[in-house]
């Protein structure tokens, strides 16, 4: 995109849309493979065909060039460079057109660097590894630029003076860990498309005039600056909530810190009322600043400003950690919650310490994950029963974890009537709740495939109406201290093929129903005196029970 390489066919038309058409294009044609990644949550990975590697290599020789030693001559028609060894700048590249520069390294003669960089008035893509300001400078003279890549260095501030570079499309400050000022001006920078600021942790606020870049598409991190940042940098000019209310070509994930220090004076109006291809939008809230005596007038603060931040109904995944009002606003607890947020298919919730009530999540109908973690004063989830709407039509994750006093669950009363079954769930996670709400969870469930229970404390055994989870293929109990025995009919656990008992000091038996489980193929018992007694192998009493497991695992 920065080489003008992407031609959109009409004018709206966006250019990272047609972008993504090229590619796939190629793909389906082999010229790019996809490769397994090890690690799930770090986007898609390609590779090229070491054929077609050769083949390109072959055709852009004149073009490109990787530096890697020491070179003699440059090829007269070289427009893209990467350089690896800091003594490798070349003195003949000076007059050649270079368009692409990509320097993988700290240059030590940061004088030497800067010339050279001035030299290149034609790049159009450049990325600088420098620790120093006069050579940051020396990138205001590439007026051509379109793409920046600042990243992993270890400046403290950009030069003002990179403002005036008006045509840059994509910034990146990705590990900046000592950056903590922005330059003045950032609303010079209008054609800005992709702003990549992640793990510049010493970074407190975003800068005043970024809500004029509404061009903007990528913008991962958002920091609300403190009032008492603002009194002590005066000269920061920094920006507030509102600076995201006109970037409506906001696209991916955003995520929002420190909106403890968030006013509603700035928050006015439906920030993200028009942010369509926003699909994930974390809220981090934080602890700052709350004592005693501002507790009540900050816990008003939170909930009006969160009134202000409604999502659009594209919204795919909703996180809100640390939310420090006693309730939610009235947009997330009407009746018709399903109509605003219809798309919305993963929630999670931590350490909302004061909210009392839950929002009515049962209604919405994409909803396939939803976390609840460490929400110590919730008591009920908001129920509208006059409304004949599906409960959780589409759940298939559940973790419920720190919610001592949840006591309803949609219903008026979860311990006397049953919550209507949930026919996709498949994965149940329940720690430190009441024993009530865990029992009926269970028995409202049918296509479970994971189960676990940890920290309950008041259970004693686990219900015979277990026996109905015939596709239960993992089942883990975890520090139930009083649970004292295991039903005879967890035989019928026909799909079991891992079983975890960890911490269970007064479980002193297995059923015999345990011979009927042939699919059973992992057994771990983990710090349970008794258990591990009667299961030691060859003269335990319940070792005939286990004996036909390939796997056990005793600690």
């Amino acid at each position: 995109m920065a080489q003008g390489y992407i031609q959109p066919s009409h004018e709206n038309e966006c250019l990272e849309d047609v972008g993504d058409e090229y590619f796939e294009g190629l793909l389906t044609r082999s010229f790019f493979q996809e490769v397994e990644q090890k690690h799930v949550n770090r986007g898609h990975c390609y590779k090229m065909h070491d054929l077609i590697h050769d083949l390109a290599q072959s055709i852009a020789k004149s073009e490109v060039i990787i530096l890697t030693g020491d070179a003699k001559i440059i090829p007269k028609r070289i427009h893209h460079m990467s350089l690896f060894r800091p003594h490798q700048l070349p003195q003949d590249v000076i007059r050649k057109p270079i368009r692409t520069l990509f320097m993988e390294y700290y240059g030590d003669d940061h004088y030497k660097t800067k010339r050279f960089i001035s030299s290149l008035k034609y790049s159009r893509a450049t990325k600088v590894r420098s620790n120093y300001r006069t050579v940051l400078a020396s990138l205001v003279k590439l007026s051509h630029l379109r793409y920046l890549d600042l990243s992993y260095g270890y400046f403290e501030s950009l030069p003002n003076a990179i403002t005036t570079l008006n045509n840059v499309q994509t910034l990146k400050l990705v590990s900046c860990y000592n950056l903590k000022e922005w330059p003045r001006n950032m609303e010079k920078l209008i054609n800005l498309r992709h702003l990549e600021i992640d793990k510049c942790d010493r970074l407190s606020y975003m800068p005043r005039g970024l809500g004029e870049s509404t061009k903007l598409q990528t913008l991962p991190l958002f920091r609300v600056g403190s009032d008492s940042g603002r009194r002590r940098h005066r000269r920061m000019r920094i920006g507030g909530l509102n600076e995201l209310k006109f970037l409506n070509d906001l696209r991916g994930k955003l995520i929002i810190e420190g909106l403890v220090h968030a006013r509603s004076s700035e928050a006015e109006g439906a920030i993200f009322e028009g942010k369509q291809y926003l699909e994930c939008l974390r809220l981090y809230w934080g602890w700052g600043g709350i004592t005693e005596a501002t507790k009540k007038s900050e816990e008003e603060e939170a909930v009006s400003v969160m009134e202000s931040l409604q999502p659009h109904p594209n919204l795919k995944e909703f996180f809100i950690q640390e939310y420090g009002g006693v309730r939610f606003p009235n947009w997330m607890m009407i009746d018709g919650l399903d109509l605003l947020l219809p798309n919305l298919v993963r929630i999670e919730m931590w350490f909302c310490s004061r909210i009392r009530v839950l929002p009515p999540f049962s209604q919405l109908p994409s909803l396939q994950y939803l976390q609840l973690w460490t929400l110590p004063a919730a008591e009920y989830m908001k129920d509208h029963s006059l409304s004949p709407k599906p409960f959780f039509p589409s759940l298939k994750t559940l973790k419920i974890y720190n919610m001592p006093n949840l006591k309803e669950w949609g219903m008026k009363n979860v311990v006397v009537k049953q919550a209507p079954p949930y026919s996709y769930l498949e994965d149940l996670q329940l720690e430190l709740i009441r024993m009530e709400l865990c029992l009926s969870l269970i028995r409202v469930t049918s296509s479970l495939k994971s189960l676990e229970i940890a920290d309950v404390e008041d259970l004693i055994s686990l219900p015979q109406g277990l026996r109905h989870l015939s596709t239960l293929q993992t089942l883990s109990i975890m520090a139930c201290k009083n649970l004292a025995s295991l039903p005879d009919s967890i035989g019928c656990l026909t799909s079991l093929t891992e079983l975890k008992i960890h911490l269970c000091l007064r479980l002193t038996s297995l059923p015999k129903g345990m011979r009927s489980l042939r699919n059973l193929r992992t057994l771990e018992i983990y710090s349970c005196l008794y258990l591990s007694e009667r299961c030691r192998k060859g003269t335990g009493k319940d070792w005939p029970q286990i004996s036909h497991i390939p796997n056990i695992i005793i600690h």
